[in-house]
């Protein structure tokens, strides 16, 4: 997953106890955490899904994947053989 960097920064939230901080940090910073830590994917903060060590979510792109509907414009039709 790619982080979302914007000048240099990755935005992220990080626990603090009960509490969570939301602020930035740089790019090669973020990596050096996810490199070290163990990273699984969270849907605790929107925005944020990629979670370090259950401490760190660091803000990445959300692709939310479509699903295509059929209709009848979109279904070629084929011929039937009526041979027997």
């Amino acid at each position: 997953m790619k982080l979302k960097v914007k000048d240099g920064k990755v935005q992220f939230i990080m626990a603090t106890g009960d509490d969570f901080v939301r602020n930035e940090m740089s790019v090669n910073a973020a990596n050096s955490i996810i490199e070290k830590g163990k990273v699984t994917k969270s849907t605790r903060f929107e925005g944020y899904p990629i979670c370090v060590d259950e401490k760190f979510y660091f803000a990445a792109p959300v692709t939310k994947r479509k699903s295509k509907r059929m209709t009848s414009s979109e279904v070629e039709p084929q011929e039937v053989s009526t041979e027997e």
